[in-house]
């Protein structure tokens, strides 16, 4: 498995995102955001975490 390394990493080629109504969500199921932050420092399940880089689209 490739890990993204945080000084050559292009983020849209490491991060498989189906947010939908998110502005950094691509067509091919992507992410466009320069880079993204995890919230839930306390987090102890992958259910518990969440993308602190969401910002819906505006429709």
């Amino acid at each position: 498995m490739d890990y993204c390394n945080t000084d050559s990493c292009k983020t849209e080629a490491c991060i498989v995102c189906s947010v939908k109504n998110c502005i950094h969500h691509t067509t091919d199921d992507t992410c466009s955001a320069g880079k993204i932050e995890v919230g839930n420092h306390s987090a102890s399940t992958a259910r518990e975490t969440c993308c602190d880089t969401f910002k819906a689209k505006s429709h």
